[in-house]
């Protein structure tokens, strides 16, 4: 609609699109990015205190009690 708008001829009324646009872009990311860091702090609560690659890999390799 903006690009129809500038093409008309109105470039003020295609700016202030441009900037609504704008403004729901960068609030849609926004909003993205405070769930990754949820998200993140979450999985680290959760990951927190589980064994390594390293541990798992000890554990499969020593022999089994006699």
């Amino acid at each position: 609609m903006r690009r129809e708008i500038a093409e008309r001829g109105d470039s003020r009324l295609a700016l202030l699109l441009a900037g609504v646009e704008l403004y729901a872009v960068l609030g849609r990311e926004f909003d993205l990015l405070e769930v990754m860091r949820s998200f993140a702090h979450d999985m680290h609560l959760v990951v927190e205190g589980t064994p390594t690659v390293r541990d798992l890999e000890q554990l499969f390799e020593r022999d089994p009690p006699s």
